[in-house]
C-alpha cells in the first residue's frame, strides 16, 4: 500500500489493520493511538515466523506488541536469526492525525552480542544506554522493529554455549559464506537490506522509512547504510572499484526501498585507525594538523582491545577458516597484527589494514552521496571511549563537509561509549530524548531543530559539574586557547612492560573513570606538569607540538595526558599513540604535532596537567619490537578551551 493511501480510524480496530498500521510517532502532539487486536506472526519470505515465548509483551507505560522469531534465510541462504516486534496500535505520521503504514527501526547489534541486545520489556530498557531506545519503545509507539544476530554470531551461523548451539553441528551453515566478514558491505549491510525487503514484501511496513541504529560493530553499519544511496552491493563482487551495484528493492514484489534516518551509537567508522592508530588522524580544529593518512605508516597495535575482540569473537563467531577467504581472513590478520614490527614485510598485516580501512576506504566503500541521495544521520559518540573515541565521528563528518558543507550530520558527545567510559543515566537520557526529537523532526519532512553538535562534559573527578555545549560546528565550541611550554630535553627508551600506568588505563581489564596515585607513574618517560592557569573547559583535542630525536628504525610515542588534584591523584583525560617510522638505524630528528583524543573536560584551579610521552603504555598499545631511543625537547602543549576565571 502505497505512503499516501489512508486507511479511516475505525478500520484500524480490525486484526488485520494492526498487522500493517503502528502507532503514535515519536513525538509529542502525535494523535492518541488506538488499540487493536494482537497481530498475527507473518511469513517473511517462505518463512512462517512464530510468537516467542515471551510474546506477547507489555511495557509498563507502554503498549503491547508481538515479538515473532524465526531463522530467516538471508539472500545466499545463510540463516539468521531473527526476532520482529509488531505493534498493536496504529503509527501516525508526526503531525499528523491520519494512520499511515509505520516505519521500519532495524537495530544491529555490537560485536560478540546477538539480536537480543536492542530487545527489552520496558520502555527504559536493561541500563542508561538503551534508555528510550530499544525494541518495546518504539513497537510501543507504533513501529515495527527489526533485531537479528548478525552473519556469523550466536545463532546466525555462530555460537551461542549458553544454548548449546553452535554452526559446527547446524548443518544449514554448510556450503555457505556463513562466517563474519567484519561488516562488509557485500555480505553484513546486503543482509540488512534483504530482510527490510522481506518485511516489506509482507505488507508490514512503508518500504519508503526505513531507519537504521546499532552500536558499536552495528554502529558502524548504520553508518554504512546512510551511505549506502539506496544500493546494494552484490557479495559476487570481486574488483572493489567496479563492484556490482544494483537498487535496492524488495526480493519479490521489487518495492523501491529507502532509508531515510541512520542514528549510529559509539560507532567506528575507520576500523584501521580505532584499532592500529598510527596518530595522524586529527580533527583539524583549533590548532590540530590537518587529518593525516590513517594507514601509512602502519600504526599501533591497541594490543588489549585486539586481543580481547578476537577472544570474544572467538566465543560468540564462527570465522573463516585461515586462507579460505581472503576478504574476512580474521585468523590469519590476527597473527599478522601480533607478530608485530616490521609489518611492511608481513603480508597478512597488510591486507588487515586493507580490509578494515573503514566506511569510507576500504574495498567496496561507496562515494559521498550527493545531496539527492543524503539520508540525515545523527551520531552519538564517546569523549571517553577507548575504542571508538570522539574522531571516529569527527573525521567522518569533516569528510562529509569538505564535499558538502550542508550534509545534514549532527552529532552528540559525552562520557558514553566502550570501558572506560562511565556511561551516566543523565547523559543516555538527554542523548536519546534528542535523538527522538530529531527522528520526529526527520519522520516530518521537517529540518531538525535540535543542535547540530551537542558535547557534554567529563565528571571524574571531584569538583565537575555537567555542562552542555552545544554550537554549529564541534570546533566552533572552544574559541580560547591554553598553551603550556617546556623547554628542557628529556629521553624515553623503548621496552617490552607492561607498564604501571598502562595496567591501570587498560579498557578490557579496567571500567570507569580511569584514576591512581601521581607517584605510581611509570620509569622511562617524559614527562611534564604544568599548574592549572584558569579554570577553563577543554573541548576538544589537546595538540602536542615536540622535536623528537630519534634513534632507530621503528619507533612508537604513546601520549597520556592527566588531571592532577590537590592530594596528587591523577586521572585520565586523554591519550593516542603516534607511530615513527624512519626506516634507518641512524638518528633522525622529526619535528612532530599530533592530536590526542578530543574530550569535555573541566580544569581546576589548584590542580595541575601532566603530559606524559612514553614509548611503552602496554598492555593498552604493543611496544615496538624494534629498539628505540628517542629524544624530546621544545614541548608545546595546546589546550582548546572555553575560556575561565583565571586561578589566583
Amino acid at each position: 500500500m502505497p505512503l499516501s493511501k489512508r486507511v479511516s480510524r475505525a478500520a484500524i480496530a480490525a486484526p488485520l489493520a494492526a498487522t500493517v498500521l503502528a502507532a503514535a510517532g515519536l513525538g509529542a502532539g502525535a494523535a492518541s493511538p488506538v488499540a487493536a487486536a494482537a497481530p498475527a506472526c507473518p511469513t517473511l519470505g517462505s518463512t512462517a515466523l512464530t510468537p516467542a515465548a515471551t510474546s506477547p509483551v507489555s511495557p509498563p507505560g507502554g503498549q503491547p506488541f508481538v515479538l515473532c522469531t524465526a531463522k530467516v534465510p538471508s539472500f545466499d541462504g545463510t540463516p539468521l536469526d531473527v526476532d520482529l516486534s509488531l505493534p498493536t496500535v496504529p503509527y501516525f505520521p508526526p503531525g499528523r492525525d491520519e494512520p499511515a503504514r509505520p516505519p521500519l527501526m532495524v537495530f544491529m547489534h555490537g560485536w560478540g552480542n546477538s539480536k537480543t541486545e536492542w530487545e527489552s520489556s520496558t520502555l527504559q530498557g536493561a541500563s542508561a544506554t538503551y534508555y528510550h531506545w530499544n525494541n518495546a519503545w518504539f513497537a510501543s509507539q507504533g513501529w515495527v522493529v527489526l533485531t537479528y544476530s548478525a552473519r556469523g554470531f550466536a545463532q546466525s551461523c555462530g555460537k551461542d554455549a549458553a544454548a548449546g548451539y553452535s554452526y559446527v553441528t547446524d548443518p544449514s551453515c554448510s556450503g555457505k559464506a556463513s562466517w563474519t566478514h567484519l561488516a562488509d558491505r557485500r555480505w553484513e549491510v546486503h543482509d540488512a537490506q534483504y530482510l527490510a525487503g522481506l518485511i516489506a514484501d509482507a505488507s508490514l511496513i512503508n518500504p519508503r522509512q526505513v531507519v537504521a541504529s546499532g552500536g558499536s560493530y552495528g554502529g558502524g553499519q548504520s553508518w554504512d547504510l546512510a551511505l549506502s544511496q539506496d544500493q546494494v552491493v552484490a557479495s559476487s563482487s570481486t574488483d572493489p572499484a567496479h563492484p556490482t551495484v544494483t537498487p535496492w528493492v524488495s526480493p519479490a514484489k521489487h518495492l523501491a526501498m529507502h532509508l531515510v534516518a541512520a542514528i549510529p551509537h559509539y560507532p567506528w567508522t575507520d576500523l584501521q585507525d580505532a584499532l592500529l592508530p598510527n596518530g595522524r588522524a586529527s580533527d583539524g580544529f583549533n590548532g590540530a594538523p590537518k587529518d593525516g593518512s590513517h594507514s601509512s605508516p602502519y600504526g599501533v597495535d591497541k594490543q588489549s582491545y585486539v586481543d580481547g575482540l578476537y577472544g570474544l569473537g572467538q566465543a560468540t563467531a564462527q570465522y573463516a577458516a585461515p586462507n579460505a577467504d581472503s576478504t574476512a581472513d580474521l585468523t590469519s590478520w590476527f597473527a599478522g597484527v601480533n607478530a608485530g614490527e616490521p609489518y611492511s614485510a608481513n603480508p597478512n598485516a597488510q591486507t588487515a589494514a586493507t580490509q578494515t580501512g573503514g566506511i569510507y576506504r576500504s574495498p567496496y566503500a561507496m562515494a559521498i552521496p550527493a545531496p539527492a541521495h543524503q539520508v540525515p544521520v545523527f551520531v552519538i559518540q564517546g569523549f571517553t571511549d577507548p575504542l571508538f573515541n570522539a574522531l571516529q565521528a569527527l573525521d567522518m563528518i569533516n569528510r562529509l563537509h569538505a564535499v558538502y558543507s550542508s550534509y545534514p550530520v549532527w552529532a552528540f558527545f559525552g562520557d558514553i561509549g566502550h570501558s572506560y567510559a562511565d556511561n551516566p543515566a543523565d547523559v543516555w537520557q538527554q542523548a536519546h530524548n534528542e535523538s527522538n526529537a530529531w527522528l520526529t523532526s526527520v519522520l516530518g519532512g521537517h529540518t531538525p531543530s535540535v543542535p547540530r553538535v551537542t558535547a557534554d562534559t567529563t565528571r571524574c573527578v571531584a569538583g565537575q559539574t555537567l555542562h552542555t555545549y552545544t554550537a554549529s560546528s564541534f570546533g566552533s565550541i572552544a574559541r580560547s586557547h591554553i598553551t603550556l611550554l617546556s623547554a628542557a630535553a628529556q629521553t624515553t627508551v623503548s621496552s617490552n612492560g607492561p607498564s604501571v600506568e598502562g595496567a591501570q588505563t587498560d579498557p578490557i581489564a579496567n571500567s570507569g573513570c580511569r584514576s591512581m596515585a601521581a607517584s605510581q607513574s611509570d620509569p622511562n618517560e617524559a614527562s611534564y606538569t604544568f599548574a592549572v592557569p584558569s579554570a577553563a573547559t577543554l573541548v576538544g583535542g589537546p595538540v602536542v607540538n615536540v622535536t623528537a630525536t630519534v634513534t632507530g628504525s621503528s619507533a612508537e610515542i604513546d601520549a597520556r595526558l592527566w588531571d592532577v588534584d590537590a592530594a596528587g591523584n591523577q586521572t585520565l583525560m586523554s591519550r593516542t599513540p603516534y607511530r615513527l617510522e624512519e626506516g634507518t638505524n641512524g638518528t633522525t630528528v622529526v619535528p612532530l604535532t599530533f592530536e590526542l583524543w578530543p574530550n569535555a573536560w573541566q580544569l581546576q584551579c589548584g590542580h595541575s596537567v601532566k603530559l606524559e610521552l612514553t614509548q611503552d603504555d602496554s598492555p593498552v598499545w604493543r611496544p615496538d619490537n624494534e629498539p628505540s631511543s628517542i629524544a624530546l625537547s621544545g614541548l608545546q602543549l595546546t589546550l582548546p578551551v572555553v575560556a575561565g576565571t583565571r586561578c589566583p
